[in-house]
């Protein structure tokens, strides 16, 4: 799990730096609502690299006939879980991370459920309830309206059953503007919002130790928020939208950025709100969905041309390179061979799956015979190899037994029968 996390943070890196870097041009040149819609790039550059890397799983499994050697020596007991154990440190800190950014997410929506079990119905006037179902999308039952003590900006809440929530000062606004207010929240819900807040929340708590990713997900909501403004005021007048800049400065709060509601008041981009109501923003979804597809399926792109590259440099190899071993148990040294000073060598044959476990160990050759097969099995049964997308099989490898190491100025060279 931590290599495709850390193979995919790359290429999601380089594209969530890029939209903020040229985020202001974007806006400017793209509008609002495309410059929203150019986010759908993240989950499908997400999709397209981590496709790219399952792909070559499916090809046929690499057989390994390179026999590496390892020494086994009496004296001394030599392990190398270091890597290991570093590696799994990294990835318990990561998991916890997830798990408690997740347990948040948890805490929050039981929260959000009793603050809307608590919040009272609002009666509104028979031209607002007309306006609202000429303006919700969804031929679905009206969306309930309910006023809590503890809510201080309007918001869309819920994912299944969603519903308004407003302060309880609400009906001293205008009609025309609780109508804006009202159609805001309600373009949260045709376009899902809810549901993308959530998507991106996940996608952060998977790369939460990345802040290039938290500054995309406070952009990418900010984005929301003035996509809507956008779509509101379309057709409104030049008085109609500074009542509805009177609206947010009313309702700028420091609204908390919750993954299950919308916050329409934000102190932290509410000049930026302002200013963009004075433009008209087109739309130009399919456009931008396309650049958008082309950025995603890049990933996949560059992921499958890696992989090729890598096939084309395993052609002018004569062998397969086996996986390095990760973590390897010594075998011990048997005791009647080292009272009696027998050195040996025992060479096995093994498999190795994608998590890097070895399986089917069997004896190929040994000397002396049967003097150290079970201790080299044993042992071997315990090695951990680097994990990989395919597995290994018929690895091979050598374990020599000796009493000490040759000393570094003696020149060692096999010498094999024919």
């Amino acid at each position: 799990m931590m290599s495709l996390i850390i193979s995919v943070m790359l290429p999601l890196t380089l594209l969530c730096a890029a939209i903020l870097l040229l985020h202001k041009p974007l806006l400017a040149r793209l509008g609002a609502h495309n410059t929203y819609t150019l986010w759908v790039a993240v989950p499908l550059l997400l999709a397209g690299t981590v496709i790219g890397q399952f792909i070559p799983a499916r090809q046929t499994n690499q057989s390994l006939y390179q026999l590496q050697h390892f020494r086994v020596q009496a004296s001394e007991f030599l392990s190398q879980s270091h890597y290991a154990t570093l590696n799994m440190t990294l990835g318990c800190i990561w998991l916890l991370g997830s798990l408690t950014l997740l347990g948040i997410l948890l805490y929050q929506a039981i929260r959000l459920k009793q603050v809307v079990a608590q919040a009272q119905g609002l009666d509104l006037p028979k031209a607002l309830l007309s306006f609202m179902q000429l303006a919700e999308s969804t031929p679905k039952a009206s969306v309930g309206i309910k006023c809590h003590p503890q809510i201080d900006s309007p918001m869309l809440a819920g994912l299944l059953k969603p519903v308004i929530l407003v302060p309880m000062d609400f009906k001293q606004l205008t009609q025309s503007q609780q109508a804006s207010v009202l159609d805001h929240e309600l373009k949260h819900l045709a376009r899902h919002d809810i549901a993308a807040n959530l998507l991106g929340y996940l996608l952060v708590s998977l790369f939460w130790f990345n802040p290039v990713c938290w500054l995309a997900y406070r952009r990418f909501r900010d984005d929301q928020e003035i996509a809507c403004d956008a779509e509101v005021t379309r057709h409104m007048d030049k008085q109609q939208r500074i009542a509805y800049s009177q609206t947010l400065l009313a309702y700028s709060q420091q609204a908390h950025l919750g993954m299950l509601h919308t916050h329409y008041g934000n102190k932290t981009i509410l000049k930026e709100r302002i200013m963009q109501l004075k433009k008209t923003h087109t739309k130009r979804p399919l456009a931008i969905l396309g650049l958008a597809l082309i950025l995603g399926l890049s990933g996949a792109l560059i992921n499958q041309s890696a992989v090729a590259g890598d096939k084309h440099q395993d052609k002018h190899h004569d062998e397969a390179k086996a996986p390095s071993p990760i973590m390897r148990v010594e075998p011990a040294y048997p005791a009647e061979a080292a009272e009696k000073r027998i050195e040996g060598y025992v060479q096995l044959q093994f498999d190795i799956d994608k998590q890097g476990k070895v399986s089917n160990v069997t004896i190929i050759k040994s000397y002396p015979g049967n003097m150290f097969d079970d201790e080299a099995m044993k042992a071997l049964s315990q090695w951990r190899y680097e994990s990989s997308k395919t597995g290994v099989t018929n690895a091979k490898v050598q374990l020599d037994f000796m009493m000490s190491a040759p000393k570094a100025e003696i020149e060692r060279v096999r010498v094999t029968a024919g």
